[in-house]
């Protein structure tokens, strides 16, 4: 499948995967590159109205867990250099 065309401007995607890699790579794989595109909620939010979701929407339609929310920007960083 291809990957979802709303996934380079993903703001899930862009802050919260790449904190917690790879716990997350299952929600990519699926959602994003497979077949639960047609259920990802923040999919249905681009498509719908015509909106970026909030950052903290996953793409199941629950939030964020609170712990990660709070993890600072620099953690993206974490590991990769």
């Amino acid at each position: 499948m291809k990957e979802c065309q709303y996934f380079q401007e993903c703001e899930f995607v862009l802050h919260y995967v790449a904190q917690v890699k790879p716990h997350w790579d299952d929600f990519v794989t699926l959602y994003c590159h497979g077949d639960f595109q047609d259920v990802c909620k923040r999919r249905e939010a681009f498509v719908r109205f015509k909106t970026r979701p909030d950052p903290d929407l996953m793409p199941t339609g629950q939030r964020v867990p609170g712990i990660l929310a709070a993890l600072p920007e620099e953690r993206q960083d974490q590991g990769t250099t």
